[in-house]
């Protein structure tokens, strides 16, 4: 008979392992679409959570190893494919021939284990809810298991016996891991998706102020420990009042996010570029010296001049934005709010000589 004490060990290394390899080594939702490379990392690490398990199995007559690591190769074989899985079930057996010895039990292990991964593989890309495909991998399994139970284990009743019990066992473990893997991931999915709107402004997706504030502190403490340029870009989009008082807030809705895929476009992959507030835009852009930024902040303008802002109604505008830059290097300006007064500056200035213009303030 089982030992309901060395089960409950299995389980709780079980649901302990979940937690550890989800939240310090892969912290990923399921189903994955990593490279290569990250799904076979995820079948070592369930491989060696199975060693685990393994270790801390019930032995029985003629080798019989009775534990739960068929749980974790269901999780790689669903959060990584079949490379997860088959990496999983590979590092399993490896270790069960090299450390145990040769007999029907584990010849009947590899088969058990080999034929359920490559089932799993082919379980967890069908078009189904992950609920189901977690369930058919558990049927799956146990049908398996089942088919050859009785040969490590002749004596009848005692198989019988044994194999409820496992298989009962088997299913409470693999139901408890699926939600607990379940619950693990709808919080990283949460996490990530509170953090993403606490950082970004809803309207276009750029950064918010508050990111702006952020990034421009880590920005200017780096380049002032390495003694490197860091410039700063204001943009405001001239008489946006005036297009909202015409034509509407929706009109104005769209002329913001197409200003703000210019400046995308325009900024380049290493320029952070925010919304502030309103019609007015910032793009911080390290390594950048006044003379490159002043290219770019031109580039910036006639983009927005040249192009046609569509508002529905069959109405097209013309949208122009004016611009103010300042420059640190290694000799200032000597604090953050100083660089953040100069740019403002120079778009105090553009604003004041006429708009759609880039100044700089010295």
């Amino acid at each position: 008979m089982l030992v309901l004490e060395d089960f409950f060990i299995n389980f709780c290394i079980l649901c302990t392992g979940i937690f550890l390899i989800h939240h310090y080594f892969l912290k990923t939702t399921f189903p994955s679409k990593n490279s290569l490379r990250c799904r076979i990392r995820k079948g070592l690490f369930h491989g060696t959570f199975g060693i685990v398990l393994m270790h801390f199995g019930i032995q029985l007559q003629d080798g019989v190893l009775i534990d739960l690591r068929i749980v974790p190769i269901m999780i790689a074989a669903t959060v990584g494919g079949r490379a997860a899985g088959f990496t999983a079930t590979a590092v399993i057996l490896a270790f069960r021939l090299s450390f145990y010895p040769l007999s029907l039990a584990s010849l009947n292990n590899i088969y058990v284990l080999g034929l359920s991964a490559l089932l799993f593989t082919f379980i967890s890309t069908t078009d189904v809810s992950m609920k189901r495909k977690w369930r058919r991998m558990l049927i799956t399994f146990i049908l398996i298991l089942g088919s050859t139970f009785f040969v490590v284990i002749p004596e009848i009743n005692t198989a019988v016996i044994l194999f409820l019990q496992y298989a009962i066992a088997v299913a409470v473990a693999s139901y408890v891991a699926f939600n607990l893997k379940f619950y693990l991931s709808r919080n990283d999915e949460d996490y990530a998706k509170f953090k993403w709107e606490s950082e970004k402004d809803p309207l276009t997706g750029l950064n918010n102020v508050r990111s702006f504030e952020r990034k421009i502190q880590e920005l200017y403490g780096h380049s002032k420990e390495h003694r490197g340029n860091l410039s700063l870009m204001m943009i405001d989009i001239d008489h946006f009042k005036k297009i909202n008082d015409t034509y509407g807030h929706p009109a104005g809705d769209k002329v913001i996010q197409k200003v703000s895929n210019i400046l995308l476009l325009s900024a380049g992959s290493d320029a952070f570029v925010s919304r502030n507030g309103g019609e007015e835009f910032s793009i911080l852009v390290p390594d950048c010296d006044r003379h490159n930024m002043w290219l770019m902040a031109e580039t910036i303008r006639k983009a927005v001049a040249e192009s046609r802002f569509r508002i529905g109604n069959g109405h097209d505008l013309r949208v122009t934005v004016s611009i103010g830059f300042a420059s640190k290097n290694d000799n200032g300006p000597e604090a953050v709010s100083e660089l953040i007064n100069r740019a403002d500056r120079g778009l105090y200035n553009s604003k004041k000589s006429g708009r759609n213009k880039v100044m700089m303030a010295l």
